[in-house]
């Protein structure tokens, strides 16, 4: 039985992943707050043999990379910068995924385990107005906690 393409990625699409973390992970691991002894253990791997790859000496493994991406992707000091980077590999799961991007904190996180029905249904507009209307209310909430209503 032949799997389905969207879940074979080519070395190409690996490699581009891995490429893009590699220069980041000093930044991260520091930011995390976690030392190389630390997270090699956490990941599977003996320390010298992270080192080495933080150090750009050697290439990171897919294994590693998934690893290391699921730790900062989950840690809250990294999560955000993480993102911001476009490490986080947004397009992958979207494909493996059937197109439908469950990530999407502003949904998951007000739907709760609902989610994923709900998205299922909204097209781009949707998500679009729900994420305005969502930054409109965080702007509002803001100003308001901060002594200055707007109301």
């Amino acid at each position: 039985m032949e799997a389905e393409p969207k879940w074979l990625l080519t070395d190409e699409e690996k490699n581009n992943f891995i490429e893009t973390l590699t220069p980041n992970l000093t930044v991260l691991r520091t930011k995390a707050q976690i030392s190389q002894e630390e997270l090699a253990n956490l990941i599977g791997v003996s320390r010298q043999t992270y080192s080495s790859i933080e150090r750009k000496v050697r290439k990171m493994s897919w294994s590693t990379y998934l690893s290391l991406v699921l730790f900062y992707d989950h840690n809250e000091k990294t999560h955000k910068m993480i993102r911001q980077l476009s490490i986080f590999p947004r397009e992958l799961f979207i494909r493996f995924n059937d197109g439908t991007d469950y990530s999407n904190p502003e949904l998951s996180g007000l739907l709760g385990n609902d989610a994923k029905t709900v998205v299922e249904y909204l097209d781009e507009q949707a998500k679009v107005a729900i994420r305005a209307l969502v930054m409109v209310e965080y702007a509002r909430c803001r100003t308001k906690n901060n002594g200055m209503s707007v109301e």
